[in-house]
Parts: structure tokens; C-alpha cells; sequence
């Protein structure tokens, strides 16, 4: 029992000069005739209020510049989205995509580029009294690509006949379509400058026009058209803040 009264009376010891000091730090209310009201009930619904449009973002694709070096194959994209109460977030990204395979056998060059239209829906960080423009979303875009193809100097053995050549075609053009789905994440790292990454998920591809040949790398979605394919978005994005 002694104990135990001990160890309060020096824990209240200790709790008086914490809450002498934050007395001190507390400034206390004096009130003055000569002020005004103030209209509580303005300032809540001010602080409530949230604004329709807040900002716009501007990014730059860094993933796919770096990964030329392995894979050969050159692809960049800019994007744009706006921010519409930091939950829906419209965008459109274009970008432009070169392919150059020399081989012994064969020469195979691709060129093209693409637009992609669509919004993003950001799930958390949305509160108007916010400390950070994070987001965490995913969205959906429709894209669209142009993409030229030419294979020349291709050697071709006929075992059965014992014949060999060298075929070439002309520069044709292909134009493809596709769903994409997206799942990212955008974090603000200093003042206006962002960097994010996203999960891309292409699929629903088509030609718009029937052709003998495709292409074997569609400009902004990939290789196999009848196939869903994947990517990675690595961005840094600035923001022109608009909000208050």
C-alpha cells in the first residue's frame, strides 16, 4: 500500500510542471466588448466547402526511356489529369513508340504513336483540410495507335526445293484500338513535384481496318494483339495549384 501511494504522489509530481507549461503555451480568451461576434456556424460551412476543381497535373513517363537500354525498343509519354474535388481526376496521355531490330537475316523496323483518353478515381486523401495531395486510384482509358511497319532484307530458304531469296515489303500502317485499366499510386514529395507508379492492364484490342500482316509491337500496348498485356508507369508529375 505504501508503495503504491508512493508512485502516485511522484506521478503527480511529475504531470504539475507539464501542465503548468501548457497553461503557459494556452492563451486564455479575454473578452472584449468593442469585438465582434464571430458567426461560428460561416466559418464551419467555410471550412466545409470543398472546391470542384483544384488543380492540374503534368507528368512524364520514366520507366520506358530506362528500360530502352534492355529491351531496345524506345517508347515516352506525357499525361495530363485534372483534379476534380481530389477524387475524380480526368486525363489523356499520348507518346510515341521506335523499334529497330537488325538482325543477320532479316531488318524489321516499327515507328508509331498513341493517345490514350480516360479518368482516374481516387479512394483515400480526399478531405478538404488535407496536409497532402496524395492519392491511391484507378482508373480506365480507351486507347488509340498508329503504328508503321516495314520488313526488309528478310532471307528466305526453300530446304525443299533448294532455293533462297531476299523478300521486302513497303512501309504499311496499322490502326489499333484497346481498354486499358490502371491501379496506382501518386505521392507528393516536395511542394509541387510528385512521383507515382501504376499497374496497367491492356486488353479488348482491335484493328480498325483488316490487314495480311500486323505489326509485331503496336505502339502503346505492346506485342500479340490478341493477348492482354502489362506495363509499368513510373512518373514524376508537377502540379499547378489552383485550390485555396
Amino acid at each position: 500500500m505504501f508503495n503504491l501511494k508512493f508512485l502516485c504522489s511522484l506521478a503527480c509530481l511529475l504531470c504539475l510542471p507539464l501542465l503548468a507549461a501548457r497553461a503557459q503555451e494556452t492563451p486564455v480568451a479575454v473578452p472584449d466588448s468593442a469585438q465582434q461576434p464571430v458567426d461560428i456556424a460561416k466559418i464551419a460551412a467555410a471550412k466545409s466547402k470543398k472546391s470542384v476543381y483544384e488543380a492540374t497535373y503534368l507528368s512524364a513517363d520514366i520507366f520506358d526511356p530506362i528500360a530502352t537500354a534492355f529491351t531496345g525498343k524506345f517508347e515516352f509519354s506525357v499525361a495530363a489529369d485534372v483534379s476534380l474535388w481530389h477524387r475524380l481526376f480526368p486525363a489523356i496521355e499520348i507518346g510515341v513508340m521506335g523499334y529497330n531490330q537488325q538482325q543477320e537475316d532479316y531488318h524489321y523496323t516499327t515507328a508509331g504513336g498513341f493517345v490514350k483518353v480516360g479518368a482516374n478515381y481516387n479512394f483515400l486523401n480526399y478531405k478538404p483540410n488535407r496536409k497532402k495531395d496524395h492519392a491511391v486510384f484507378a482508373g480506365v482509358r480507351y486507347g488509340y495507335s498508329f503504328t508503321s511497319y516495314q520488313l526488309q532484307d528478310a532471307h528466305i530458304a526453300n530446304n525443299y526445293w533448294n532455293e533462297t531469296g531476299v523478300y521486302s515489303n513497303d512501309k504499311r500502317t496499322a490502326h489499333f484500338g484497346w481498354v486499358e485499366f490502371q491501379i496506382g499510386v501518386r505521392v507528393q514529395v516536395y511542394k509541387q513535384f510528385f512521383m507515382g507508379a501504376a499497374l496497367e492492364i491492356r486488353t479488348f484490342g482491335h484493328y480498325y481496318q483488316k490487314e495480311p500482316y500486323y505489326p509485331s509491337t503496336i505502339a502503346g500496348f505492346g506485342s500479340d494483339a490478341n493477348t492482354t498485356n502489362f506495363g509499368l508507369l513510373y512518373h514524376l508529375t508537377y502540379q499547378f495549384p489552383t485550390k485555396k
